[in-house]
């Protein structure tokens, strides 16, 4: 019974968070192909100070991504560079859920960027980890009966 439990939050964390907390794998690999690390920075490119977006604060995706952008300057109109400097720009619950990411599961920037606002947009539809942990799931209560209430808990917030 533990053991479907587990499997059920699981399931629940990768469909709906993206975090994948059964790896077993203990050796970091990148999210993106071994060949966007051997493109080359533009003459004179010096890593930027990025400012950070951790998911927990009240940017928005879209400002993050702009910001990002224009911090990068001319590199950021090399599609490898955007995916590998991006984790740099990340901090906190982002960049853990960056770091979670499967090994070469992200091939492009439209990709990526997609994935982020997928799992970080802080729209009125949008679920939040944040908003999860503060909902506790009860001794007997079946994992679909806790997001449902979890869900309708977050609806009755919003009106």
């Amino acid at each position: 019974m533990l053991t479907d439990y587990k499997n059920d939050l699981a399931n629940l964390l990768r469909e709906s968070f993206g975090v994948d907390v059964r790896s077993k794998t203990r050796t970091y690999q990148n999210q993106y192909p071994t060949s966007f690390d051997s493109v080359a920075y533009p003459a004179g490119f010096r890593l930027p100070e990025f400012v950070k977006f951790s998911g927990e604060d009240t940017r928005s995706t879209f400002e993050h991504i702009s910001q990002y952008l224009a911090q990068l300057g001319e590199a950021g109109s090399i599609n490898e560079l955007r995916v590998r400097l991006f984790s740099l720009s990340l901090t906190g619950t982002a960049f853990s859920w960056f770091s979670s990411l499967a090994p070469n599961s992200i091939g492009s920037w439209e990709q990526l960027e997609q994935k982020f606002h997928e799992h970080f947009f802080c729209g009125h539809d949008e679920l939040k980890l944040s908003h999860l942990t503060s909902v506790r799931q009860l001794h007997d209560e079946s994992v679909n009966d806790y997001i449902r209430r979890f869900r309708d808990k977050k609806t009755d917030a919003l009106v």
